[in-house]
């Protein structure tokens, strides 16, 4: 598929991965440190780093449809995702609040930032079609 068509697919995909592994993070995030009692840094940092070789198999496959690794498309997928993470973990130890809702809301609203910066740099940079598969 190629075109608008195809990038506007590529990128519904993208969100559901993206959203998939956002909600999940934030709920288990939030859980583990509400109802565990884990430390919010190392546990936004730790759920975070769990999640990138997964999500990077999902958005390859899934959301671009490409089944073989680009050259240093994990390692650059994975930079990308320690910026992000780097952001979502600072914004989140320092507002924090401990009450489950606001906590969801702010672990939702910082992967979503990320989820949207880690887009635009997947689109464009790590599974970019080559212009002869893209037909241009």
């Amino acid at each position: 598929m190629t075109g608008r068509v195809g990038h506007l697919a590529s990128f519904l995909r993208f969100l559901m991965v993206g959203g998939s592994f956002s909600l999940g993070y934030a709920v288990l995030t939030t859980a583990l440190i509400n109802f565990a009692g884990a430390p919010p840094l190392v546990t936004s940092v730790v759920v975070y780093l769990v999640c990138i070789p997964l999500a990077f198999l999902a958005q390859r496959r899934f959301a671009f449809g490409q089944s073989s690794n680009r050259r240093y498309g994990l390692l650059i997928y994975t930079a990308t995702q320690v910026v992000c993470l780097t952001f979502v973990a600072t914004i989140a130890s320092r507002f924090v609040s401990y009450d489950l809702l606001l906590d969801t809301a702010l672990y939702l609203f910082t992967a979503g930032i990320a989820a949207v910066a880690s887009y635009l740099i997947c689109r464009f940079i790590i599974f970019r079609s080559p212009p002869d598969e893209a037909g241009q």
